[in-house]
């Protein structure tokens, strides 16, 4: 009898599945870079009026109102606009719209792995442009590649910094093929290359609610570009991909922002105090623009991440990418979170166990 394993697609036998699940719900989670600081409003403003009685309908197969109100939001036209089970599907569908087998895809690295598993898993070929020492693009050796999609997280995550602004337009303008500018973390620090992106031949602004607008249990992501590039996007695209509840809930979290700027307010606050105190135990941390830091361990980071987790604390390490040698990173939290972090790694560092 054939077995599943040797039916699946070639891709899939060298490919790791994804995962940054924690099954202990219990656990403090400043590993996956969500808004800790609380619920976002806009959840039980809608869910007090929302009619669950017509949830046996389909909700609109392509988000309608939420285009349309996106649209408004970025002073676009509606059909400027895709939105998706979060960013991850905008990232999915856009190496499935472009990536032929063999065409290569590029991106720096350090960056969000899921650019590459996508790719990947559509046959690309994969070239990573290792970051400067400093974590500043090499754009020239990016452009070389000649890729048809480029890939870039603005600002960068894991290294939690900006590229140079010259440096990112450079790219959207001379690249051969697609690219697509991730500006998942934009919220935090205020960065928006929408217009740079609709003034590029070919490029991709692909945004999230799961990060500062604290949704990301819900999964609302959306992308916006010139409109013939959406309308590739949408071939690929299944119907009904965002639930009628989300969509409703994004909408009232977009027309209300007072609650994003409370909480990005109050987690620059939480970084700035967390940084000195993470330098007296001795890591190095790096400058931040984003809602998490990036430091170096004085000890094994995976050692140290792996027995903070034993102690309750989700962390996520870095150590395998380049440049990033016992390397973690720490999403910023309310004080009493970073308090048992810090704790814990006080006692954890003093014995010598990371």
């Amino acid at each position: 009898m054939t077995s599943a394993g040797e039916l699946r697609r070639r891709t899939l036998e060298t490919l790791a599945r994804p995962s940054y699940s924690i099954s202990n719900k219990d656990m403090i989670l400043l590993n996956d870079n969500a808004n800790l600081f609380g619920v976002n409003p806009a959840v039980f403003a809608v869910a007090d009026k929302f009619d669950f009685s017509r949830l046996w309908a389909y909700p609109s197969e392509n988000s309608d109102a939420l285009r349309e109100r996106l649209a408004s939001e970025h002073k676009v036209a509606p059909e400027e606009v895709i939105v998706g089970n979060g960013s991850d599907e905008l990232l999915d569908i856009t190496s499935k719209s472009f990536l032929n087998p063999g065409d290569t895809f590029c991106s720096p690295t350090p960056t969000f792995g899921m650019y590459k598993f996508y790719a990947r898993l559509n046959f690309a070929e994969i070239s990573e442009k290792v970051l400067n020492k400093d974590f500043s693009l090499d754009v020239q050796a990016m452009l070389d590649e000649r890729a048809k999609i480029y890939s870039l997280c603005q600002p960068n995550n894991p290294t939690a910094n900006l590229f140079d602004g010259t440096d990112v337009k450079r790219l959207l303008m001379e690249a051969y093929g697609i690219v697509l500018v991730d500006e998942a973390y934009s919220d935090f620090c205020g960065s928006n290359y929408l217009q740079d992106v609709m003034a590029a031949e070919h490029a991709i602004d692909v945004r999230t609610l799961s990060k500062a607008y604290g949704l990301a249990g819900l999964r609302a992501g959306y992308a916006v570009a010139r409109k013939e590039i959406i309308d590739e996007l949408r071939r690929v695209r299944t119907p009904f991909g965002l639930n009628s509840f989300t969509e409703s809930v994004a909408i009232a979290a977009l027309d209300d922002t007072s609650w994003v700027t409370e909480t990005v307010a109050k987690m620059k606050s939480e970084r700035a105090w967390l940084k000195p105190r993470l330098e007296k135990l001795g890591f190095t941390v790096h400058p931040s623009e984003c809602n998490f830091l990036l430091c170096k361990a004085p000890l094994s980071s995976s050692a140290l991440v792996s027995a903070l987790r034993s102690e309750g604390v989700a962390t996520r390490d870095c150590n395998s990418y380049p440049l990033l040698e016992n390397h973690m990173r720490i999403t910023i939290a309310p004080r009493p979170m970073l308090e048992t972090l810090l704790a814990k790694l006080e006692h954890l560092i003093a014995g010598g166990k990371g």
